[in-house]
C-alpha cells in the first residue's frame, strides 16, 4: 500500500470514529437523563454508561484526539472520588461529556492552550463552586491497585477537599502525570514490572514534573525497606495505623492543609 493511500485510509478510520463517536455521545446523553430522572435498572445503566466512558478514553487517542482521552480519564476521576451520584453530580457529568462532543464535532484535537482552560474548568467531585473561586484547586494524583486501601485512601483525601486523579499503575501514570502536572503524587511502592520508586525517578528527570512532591506508599517497614537512593522531594509513608497521621504531617509540611 502507498503513503497516499495508508493516509487516505487513516483519515476514513478516523471520520468513521468520529461518526461513531456521537451515536455513543447520543447514547450516554440518553444514559446521564435516565439517571437523573430515575427511570430503569439504575445499576445497569451506570455500568453502560462507564461501559461507554471508559471506551471512548481507550479509542480516542488511537485517532488523534489525546484530549478527549484525558478528560474522558479526568471524568472517570470524578466519578471514583464521589461518594454517591447525585443529580447534582450528574450536571457536573453532562459538562464533561458536552467537551467531549465539542472536541469531537470540530473534527480537530484541542490545542494544548483550549486543553488547559478545559481542564481548570472541569467541575470537582469535592470542591464547592465557592470554594473554587477563593481558593486554589489542589490536585492529588493516587496511583494505586484498586481496592480498600484506593477506596480509604480516597476518602481521607476528599475530606481535605483535594482535586483527585486515579491511575492503577505507574506505566499508566507517567504520561498522564507529565500532561496534568498535579501538586502531589501519592504512590504505592509494590507494583509489578514497575515500582513505584523507579516512577519516581523517571519523573525527577522531566523537566515537567522534576518538582512535583512525591509520597512513596509501602506496607513495609519504610526503615527497614531497601529502597536504593531515594530521589529528591520525595517521602516515604507507612500504609500502617500511623499512615492518616503521616500523611497529614507531609500535606501541612508542602502547604495543603492548614
Amino acid at each position: 500500500m502507498s503513503e497516499i493511500d495508508f493516509q487516505k485510509a487513516l483519515a476514513r478510520l478516523r471520520l468513521e470514529f468520529i461518526d461513531d463517536s456521537a451515536e455513543r455521545l447520543d447514547r450516554i446523553d440518553a444514559q446521564i437523563d435516565r439517571m437523573y430522572r430515575g427511570t430503569g435498572d439504575g445499576n445497569d445503566v451506570f455500568i453502560e454508561f462507564q461501559r461507554d466512558i471508559h471506551s471512548l478514553k481507550g479509542s480516542a487517542g488511537t485517532y488523534g484526539f489525546s484530549a478527549v482521552t484525558l478528560i474522558a480519564h479526568r471524568l472517570e476521576d470524578y466519578i471514583e472520588a464521589s461518594p454517591l451520584l447525585k443529580n447534582e453530580h450528574l450536571l457536573d457529568v453532562q459538562a464533561y461529556i458536552d467537551h467531549i462532543r465539542k472536541i469531537l464535532e470540530s473534527g480537530n484535537d484541542a490545542p494544548k492552550e483550549q486543553l488547559e482552560k478545559i481542564l481548570a474548568s472541569l467541575p470537582s467531585s469535592v470542591v464547592t463552586k465557592s470554594q473554587q473561586t477563593e481558593h486554589r484547586k489542589v490536585t492529588v494524583f493516587l496511583v494505586m491497585p484498586k481496592g480498600v486501601q484506593r477506596k480509604m485512601i480516597t476518602t481521607e483525601l476528599n475530606s481535605c477537599g483535594f482535586e483527585l486523579v486515579f491511575s492503577d499503575h505507574p506505566l499508566e501514570a507517567f504520561g498522564l502525570a507529565i500532561s496534568l502536572q498535579p501538586d502531589l503524587i501519592l504512590s504505592s511502592v509494590e507494583f509489578d514490572r514497575f515500582s513505584g520508586m523507579e516512577f519516581a525517578r523517571a519523573l525527577r528527570v522531566v523537566n515537567a514534573t522534576n518538582d512535583i512532591p512525591i509520597v512513596l506508599l509501602t506496607s513495609y517497614d519504610a526503615q527497614k525497606l531497601q529502597l536504593g537512593e531515594i530521589p529528591a522531594n520525595t517521602k516515604i509513608v507507612h500504609k500502617g495505623s500511623d499512615f492518616t497521621a503521616d500523611l497529614a504531617n507531609i500535606l501541612m509540611q508542602e502547604g495543603m492543609i492548614g
